[in-house]
Formats: structure tokens, sequence, C-alpha cells
């Protein structure tokens, strides 16, 4: 079975009055599994905020260490401090693992049923009660296909107009007749949460009364991008890493002319230069057969970073330059394995480059920290 990727989108909305929201998700990514932790905290505010983040940050942790699940919910159900006049957790606790064989493990405490839609149509989740901790705890398991949906919501989702627009609330029906609704295209994660936390601040009459968030994951085929940039220090391996280059799956991006020239000669396919500027702060691009990107170094690595930090402004321009087709190109990936070469430039030594320019190394792990922040699975390798 081919790796699958799960997309990921988050929206929340604070109470009304309230900086801070209540609620809490963090999300962990590894080889093998995609977990998203969720917490509400009792109240609103800094409070609920500070209960809701220490239970996610827990969880999660544990989640990353590879702790197995069982216990990871244990240590969150003997934690958790319950209220004495209300006899209910300082804060809720719901887990969403997916392994990248699409096998989903869903664990509730004290939340709403989870949604999945399939087929277009939504249910809850089946789960089992299971005793941990001294508190019942739901876990399902299930396989996920291409085309599911998990959505996770808080409590201020399902009570959405309740006492107000509408006398019961909004209710985990009319969130699910709402998914139906919002999914019949082929939406983004991102753009489902968006929609259901805009509803719910409709219903609310832009008064939220409670914290409501909205988490919706779907898993596709991961699609895999190499960046292959910069020369190995020892030449003699260079046909070595270049051969393991064009092994990779998916698309592949040359960047750095030292290394489009080893590519090119190691293949025996010419490289090209399209000496057509787009952009004058951003080299040109060049050619090379079965190579989908060919770009400059280093200058072309630090524009592509400001393209990203941008956002989708680089979609709604016509610019064809390396950086932005280079910054697509990550955004559309899923999982980007950059293989990076030691050799030392001496020209990123010259004293008139740009004060903004690093060595590649600083510049590699910023596009790393970047493209992570937006769901992205990155791996650099050295040679």
């Amino acid at each position: 079975m081919h790796q699958l990727h799960a997309d990921v989108g988050v929206a929340q909305l604070s109470k009304d009055g309230e900086e801070l929201c209540g609620d809490n998700v963090v999300i962990t990514r590894t080889p093998q599994a995609t977990m998203i932790v969720i917490s509400d905290g009792l109240g609103s505010g800094v409070k609920a905020n500070i209960l809701a983040t220490l239970t996610t940050k827990i969880a999660s942790s544990m989640l990353k260490r590879g702790i197995p699940l069982e216990e990871v919910v244990n240590t969150i159900a003997e934690t958790l401090p319950v209220c004495r006049q209300r006899k209910i957790a300082y804060s809720t606790l719901q887990i969403i693992k997916i392994t990248a064989q699409g096998l989903a493990t869903v664990v509730e405490f004290d939340c709403p049923p989870t949604f999945l839609l399939r087929d277009g149509q939504v249910t809850k989740v089946q789960t089992q009660e299971k005793i941990i901790g001294g508190k019942r705890i739901k876990v399902g398991r299930f396989s996920l296909q291409e085309s599911d949906i998990i959505t996770a919501v808080s409590d201020g989702v399902i009570h959405a107009g309740i006492g107000g627009l509408l006398k019961l609330g909004w209710g985990w029906n009319g969130v699910a007749d709402e998914l139906k609704s919002i999914c019949k295209g082929a939406c983004k994660p991102s753009e489902i949460t968006k929609q259901l936390i805009n509803c719910c601040e409709g219903y609310y009459l832009g008064h939220p009364g409670d914290d409501s968030t909205a988490v919706a994951v779907r898993v596709h085929q991961a699609r895999h991008l190499t960046l292959f940039t910069g020369p190995p220090a020892d030449p003699c391996i260079d046909e070595r890493v270049t051969q393991r280059f064009l092994n990779q799956q998916g698309k592949k991006v040359v960047a750095g002319g030292t290394t489009a020239n080893i590519v090119s000669r190691m293949t025996g396919k010419p490289l090209s230069v399209d000496l057509v500027f787009y952009d004058q702060q951003v080299p040109p691009i060049g050619f090379i057969e079965n190579i989908d990107l060919v770009t400059e170094g280093i200058l072309t690595l630090n524009a592509v970073l400001e393209r990203l930090q941008e956002g989708n402004r680089i979609y709604d321009s016509n610019m064809k330059d390396g950086a932005t087709l280079l910054a697509k190109m990550l955004l559309e990936a899923d999982m980007i394995d950059i293989m990076a070469g030691k050799a030392v430039n001496p020209a990123h030594q010259n004293p008139n480059y740009p004060f903004k320019i690093n060595i590649k190394s600083q510049v590699l792990s910023k596009l790393k920290t970047v493209l992570e922040a937006v769901g992205k699975q990155v791996s650099i390798e050295w040679f």
C-alpha cells in the first residue's frame, strides 16, 4: 500500500470577551503517523487555556516518544483533576492518530463524538468504552479510505446558538448536516473547519458563548518531492548521490549551478538556461530532461523563504521565477527530502553579498521549520 499523508485543518473561536481560546490543539507528525491532540479546558480564558495546553502538551509529547496509546491515556486520566462542585474533569481529551498505512485510532474523553464522512454520509466513529485510570474512555479503531474525512469539534460548536437563535443549540446532528453540505465538493480540511467555525459564529450572533474548535483530517496518497542542493564534500561520491537522487519517487528539483552540472554530467543530459528574467532579484531557471525544476542555489533558496512567508499570495501572481515556482512545488508536496552537499562555495564568503544570505545549513534549517509549520514532513540529509 502506498504511504498516506494526513492533511489537517484547524479553526477556532474564542468566547466573547476573551483574548485566549480555552481550547488547545497540538499536531505532531512522525514518519510513522500523524497525531492530533485536542483539549477543551473547563471554563474560558487564561485558566481554561492553561489547562487545555497542559493536557495537549503532555499527551503529544508522550505520543511523539512512541509511548503506547493506552499508557498515554492512563497518564492523562490520572493527571487530570476533577472539579469538586461539577464532578467533571478540568479538561477534556480527544486524540486522533493516523498511521502512514491509513489505520486510524480515535480516543474520546468528555468530548462530542467524532464525525466520519464517508461516501457522502456522516456517522459517528464507532467506539468501545473502556475504564482507564478510573475514567470512562471511548476508543475506536478503523481503516481509512482516501475520500474519508474525520472531523472533531469542541462543546462550543455543538452548543452554538443555544438559548438564542437555536433553543437547543446546533447539536451533533446539525453539525453533521452542515458537514455533508460543506464536503459535497473536494474541500480542503482548512476550508471545512473555516466554514464550520463561520457557521458557529453566526449561530452565536457574533457573540460566542463558549470557546469553539473544529479540526478536520483528510488522507491522500503522499506527494513526494526531493530537493538536491549543493555538491557533496567528497567528489568521489557524486555519482552515488546523484543516482540516489534520480531513484527518488515523486518530483525532483535541483538547486545550484554546480549541482545541476553534476546531474547533467552523470545523466548525459544537457543543461540549458532560461535567460528570461521574471524577477530581477532571482537568477534564471535551467532545464535538464526528467528533472522537474532546476534553479540557482542560495539566492533562490533565500527567496523561497520569502515567498513561503507570503502564504497564498504566491498563487495570486503570475510570477514564474525560480523561487516562486519552487515555493509552489514545496507547498503542493507532502513529504520533502532534502539532499544537501557539504561542499563550501567560496562565492558565499564574498563580503559584497547581502547580509541576509546565510550559510547553506542555516537556510535549509529555516526552510525545514517553515515547511513543517504548514504540515509538511521534511528531512535533511547531508553528504
